[in-house]
């Protein structure tokens, strides 16, 4: 955008950046250091719908499932000191899942900084702590810095760089300077692969006996190549957690990791796109006859286990179309593999089905009564642990979980971001009763914006996972894992919501057809026995 230069405070230029850069929804909680960003935003409610929570970890989860089930930026405000440390848990959730939030951070006066006199919300260094949570932050130091610090902010996650901060001193929201309009950022050109690295990978691929292709959230846009070049070769195609529906569920190809672990093992070629590729490797071990090609555009991750045997430091879906031509110029499309995949797939499937039965009872009903655009939060929770791994989704960012973070309660507040970003689609929040209670105070939040998401609450009266394991693991020394549970329904209720409760599965599926028709949020209370061990097929 151009334009003369106009006064504007500190708050006002924050406004014009999220303007500038198609920011429809802030999540937020006021206090006296925003006050002066407050003030501008107060003229921005015919364009912006501002969010308020009840706790500031919710108004940061919110953001978090705005950014994971869009892609887009999901943006929170909070003020310095105990109000952003509140936000920390989804933060340090988004770091994990490289989910695009932008953490709009208050921060005590400039003179203040660093002197430790006892200001208000002060921290002894909160710009350290914002740097270790995020992969890029700023502070402004004066009115001039902040259009510049807010377009680097989006650039950085137009490029993949996330989450980000920036942290803005209360004098700096206050201050009055001549400002440029504001400018939307842009993102950069995706980065090509070298033609040589592509011609050394095909021919790896395309000599493979027994391929393997692993994928991550950075395969994210390369559904169309990743399936093509699979096809081709006929490679089983392994998806955890964020990798989940770069290839749909149900196609002959895509699989697990309990499928994953046991062709780990004869793969002599793996391809891994966008992922850590961590799990595989410290739980299955590298092969000395593994070949290993990585593709990434952080070349760090190449730094982690064994060095690959070509390192790809480039765009996913770029490389994967290239890669896909250059193999199928290379020869005909293998036919061997079929039979074999499918009889292991169908050896899983029957695995889930009898040892996890009454887990996977919930996730079928929940597969079969959703629509497939549906989203599902998994909570690190009995049912969620098991849906992350089983239930069936047909592209990616269906299912949101907190990754390898393991962020315990952060499902229902989550729920309410993507659902306020997804309004014509049902969200639903999977959460056991140890962990609804971390942000179930979010109810009231959902009533007040209408946010229509629909949290269920599977009641075993106990932090059930950890339970099982003092029981079974460590001779019975069973300790502080008991609940004391309020009645569900009617605490839902009383904050204005709808609620049922839904004993048996049939009941349950009947709940879960009545909460998908209400247009207000709705919680479904499911009392639930002993779980079984799922973890030797989730996460062998």
């Amino acid at each position: 955008m151009t334009g003369a230069a106009s006064a504007m405070t500190g708050g006002e230029a924050v406004v014009a950046a999220l303007k500038a850069n198609g920011i429809t929804t802030l999540y937020g909680v006021p206090g006296i250091q925003l006050d002066h960003l407050f003030n501008a935003l107060h003229g921005a409610q015919d364009w912006l719908r501002i969010v308020n929570a009840r706790h500031e970890q919710g108004v940061a989860y919110m953001a978090l499932g705005h950014a994971q089930s869009t892609g887009e930026p999901g943006v929170y405000v909070c003020v310095p000191g105990p109000g952003f440390l509140n936000t920390t848990a989804a933060l340090s959730t988004a770091y994990a899942v490289r989910a695009p939030v932008l953490a709009i951070i208050g921060q005590i006066a400039t003179s203040a900084i660093g002197v430790g006199g006892g200001e208000l919300h002060e921290l002894p260094d909160q710009t350290a702590i914002v740097k270790g949570l995020t992969r890029w932050s700023g502070i402004a130091r004066s009115v001039e810095d902040v259009p510049a610090l807010m377009e680097t902010a989006f650039a950085k996650l137009k490029a993949g760089i996330a989450p980000v901060a920036v942290e803005l001193p209360a004098d700096v929201l206050q201050g009055l300077a001549e400002l440029r309009p504001a400018r939307a950022a842009e993102a950069p050109a995706p980065k090509a692969p070298r033609e040589e690295d592509i011609a050394r990978a095909a021919a790896l691929l395309a000599g493979a006996k027994a391929p393997l292709i692993i994928v991550g959230s950075g395969a994210y846009g390369a559904e169309d190549a990743l399936a093509r070049l699979a096809e081709h070769i006929e490679a089983p195609v392994i998806a955890h957690l964020q990798g989940r529906g770069v290839l749909p569920s149900t196609h002959p190809l895509a699989v697990g990791f309990a499928e994953g672990q046991r062709l780990w093992e004869e793969a002599d070629v793996i391809l891994a796109v966008g992922t850590r590729f961590h799990e595989a490797r410290r739980n299955w071990g590298e092969r000395a006859h593994h070949k290993v090609i990585r593709i990434d555009t952080d070349p760090s991750r190449f730094a982690l286990g064994q060095a690959p045997k070509i390192a790809i430091e480039a765009d996913a879906p770029l490389t994967l179309a290239r890669l896909s031509e250059r193999v199928e110029a290379a020869g005909p499309a293998r036919r061997t593999r079929a039979g074999e995949i499918a009889a292991l797939k169908g050896q899983i499937a029957d695995a889930f089905a009898t040892h996890l039965a009454l887990q996977m009872a919930y996730v079928r009903a929940l597969r079969e009564d959703l629509p497939a655009r549906a989203r599902i939060v998994a909570d690190y929770t009995q049912i969620g642990y098991v849906a992350t791994a089983a239930f069936e989704v047909e592209a990616p960012r269906l299912m949101l979980s907190p990754g390898y973070q393991g962020t315990l309660g952060f499902a229902y507040a989550t729920a309410l971001g993507a659902k306020s970003a997804n309004p014509d689609v049902p969200v639903v929040a999977l959460c056991g009763d140890g962990g609804f209670l971390f942000t179930g105070n979010e109810i009231a939040s959902a009533v007040k914006h209408g946010i229509a998401a629909i949290g269920i609450v599977f009641v075993d009266g106990a932090l059930g996972n950890v339970r099982r394991m003092q029981e079974e693991l460590y001779g019975g020394k069973v300790v502080a894992t008991d609940l004391a549970n309020p009645d569900f329904v009617r605490f839902a209720e009383s904050f204005g919501a709808t609620a049922r409760r839904a004993e048996g599965i049939e009941a349950f599926r009947e709940a879960l057809i009545w909460a998908i028709a209400q247009t207000g949020p709705t919680l479904i209370e499911v009392p639930v026995p002993k779980f079984p061990d799922p973890w030797a097929l989730v996460e062998p």
